[in-house]
């Protein structure tokens, strides 16, 4: 300073350091805290308040979900009112006493006469299948009837022999049994004696 004066030169003030307490800077970062958290609350109170609004609007505009599967029930119903005859599900017309007439027939006319699941060739169950190796294995003639081609008939026998299984075998219009009672004659020889009379198929 003194070179200062003798140089004609103002003195420049002393540096001042400004020193906080402790209280006094817990105080100012309360006040950043509460300013902090008043945005935040004001920008989740806005985010809240959008939410709700484009909830409301879908509401308003998409139908709930029971409308919705009762609209996909609707086309459902349309679709297949519309379908095609050969597409849809295909419902037999002859009633009871059609198929009994037509099984008595059968029976009547064939000496051996097997009702079993698929074909001779092509069984679609184990115990038609090991009725029919049965049948092969002692050469008789014997015609057949596939119950899977037709509820009607499939219920109709089992109604018509009182017997809830299938294959049923018939032998001069009279109902044997199915598989099991088959393999136990098959295996007492009363089968081989059953089909004496019964006309043998050619080689």
């Amino acid at each position: 300073r003194a070179r200062a004066r003798r140089a004609g030169l103002r003195p420049s003030p002393p540096l001042r350091v400004t020193v906080m307490h402790a209280s006094a800077r817990r105080t100012a970062l309360r006040a950043l805290a509460r300013g902090v958290s008043s945005s935040a609350s004001t920008n989740a109170c806005a985010t809240r308040t959008n939410a709700t609004a484009f909830l409301a609007s879908r509401a308003s505009t998409s139908p709930s979900l029971p409308a919705r599967v009762r609209a996909a029930s609707r086309a459902r119903r349309a679709f297949a009112s519309d379908t095609h005859d050969d597409f849809k599900p295909k419902v037999a017309d002859a009633s009871n006493e059609d198929v009994e007439r037509a099984i008595e027939s059968d029976v009547q006319t064939n000496a051996v006469l097997i009702y079993m699941k698929g074909s001779p060739s092509a069984p679609q169950c184990g115990f038609s299948n090991m009725a029919c190796r049965i049948l092969d294995h002692h050469g008789v003639e014997y015609a057949s009837r596939n119950v899977l081609a037709s509820e009607e008939l499939r219920n109709g026998i089992k109604a018509y022999s009182a017997w809830p299984t299938i294959p049923q075998l018939y032998v001069k219009g009279e109902f044997v049994g199915g598989s099991d009672i088959m393999m136990s004659m098959h295996q007492s020889g009363e089968l081989a004696e059953l089909f004496k009379d019964v006309a043998k198929r050619a080689d």
